[in-house]
């Protein structure tokens, strides 16, 4: 463990591929670690550990932890890491509620509303920020995962102070060997991450779901550039500063610019494994991003054209045919 640091007790809420993954990273620093897991998760948890294929080596590794099939009420741990898609967070903090023995919720995921229901069902004190590094799929009981390891997971109280207890939750994932970024303006982080992807996964879907057919269909992509202009718009409408501010220089640029920059990610597999398997296994998810946008644009009085042509293809009926995981590829 890093130094100065004391061992840990955290409860991971949620045992989906980034939940696995950080659970077993945070045991392998040294933490002790629980999971909370549901029906076959549970049971594969249970009777095999937490099995994390990498995808570019091909390793494997496990790592026992401890799993519950359940919230515990009264049990303490020094924080509780959730990690679920947007979709199940409502339902999740139902849950997490019952337990008021907790001092901290690290709450990390996609978000363009805000914190405000989390805040009501845990306590604005008891609530931390984030967001994760790494994508992937789980296959059974094996978890595929590549980690975006030019980037750490980003993490932020709501009033942008570095804490001490930001900097010992900073620490667990650290003594892990997970990066960290601190942001100061987390709720806007979130807001205008969802600016880009919501609209993407959208872009993807009207793609036939497939990031490489997307990179060759310029005419789409440059209708999700303006759909993430149009949405930057609107969040700054709401008062929202650029976060990260990058966001604001990289966006500004012109088309001609951008395209073939674009193009050349989407082209990738880390594009096909971060970008269009999870749009495609987690289409509820970004459909309601993708409303929330829409509320928030008709909220500021924002006209966003673009946008809104991209979210009808939220609904996955409008779409081209779903590409198999072993659809049109060219990798470059």
């Amino acid at each position: 463990m890093t130094d100065n640091k004391q061992k840990q007790k955290i409860l991971v809420f949620g045992a989906g591929v980034l939940g696995s993954y950080y659970a077993a990273m945070l045991q392998g620093g040294g933490h002790d670690v629980t999971v909370v897991a549901r029906g076959q998760r549970y049971l594969d948890v249970k009777e095999h550990g937490i099995v994390i294929e990498h995808y570019s080596s091909k390793e494997r590794t496990t790592a026992k932890v401890k799993v519950l099939d359940r919230m515990p009420a009264e049990d303490c741990y020094d924080f509780c890491l959730v990690l679920v898609q947007k979709s199940q967070l409502s339902q999740a903090l139902q849950e997490l509620a019952v337990n008021d023995q907790i001092p901290a919720f690290l709450v990390m995921g996609n978000n363009a509303e805000g914190p405000q229901a989390i805040i009501e069902a845990l306590g604005r004190e008891r609530v931390l920020l984030g967001f994760p590094n790494a994508g992937g799929e789980r296959e059974g009981h094996i978890i595929r995962l590549m980690p975006i390891k030019i980037k750490g997971i980003t993490i932020g109280e709501l009033d942008g102070t570095i804490s001490e207890r930001l900097k010992n939750i900073a620490g667990a994932f650290k003594d892990g060997k997970i990066k960290v970024e601190y942001s100061r303006k987390m709720d806007a982080w979130l807001r205008y991450h969802v600016a880009i992807v919501a609209p993407l996964a959208n872009a993807l879907f009207m793609a036939g779901s497939c990031n490489y057919k997307l990179a060759r269909n310029p005419q789409i992509i440059k209708k999700w550039l303006q759909g993430v202009r149009e949405a930057f718009r609107v969040l700054k409408a709401h008062g929202f500063p650029v976060e990260p501010s990058a966001f604001k220089f990289i966006f500004g640029m012109p088309d001609f610019i951008l395209l073939p920059i674009i193009r050349r990610l989407l082209n990738t597999r880390l594009m096909d494994i971060a970008g269009a398997r999870h749009a495609r296994n987690a289409p509820e998810e970004m459909k309601q991003l993708s409303e929330e946008l829409i509320i928030l644009a008709r909220d500021a009085g924002v006209e966003t054209p673009v946008l809104n042509e991209l979210h009808r293809y939220s609904d996955l009926s409008l779409s081209p045919v779903v590409q198999d995981k072993a659809g049109d590829r060219k990798e470059s």
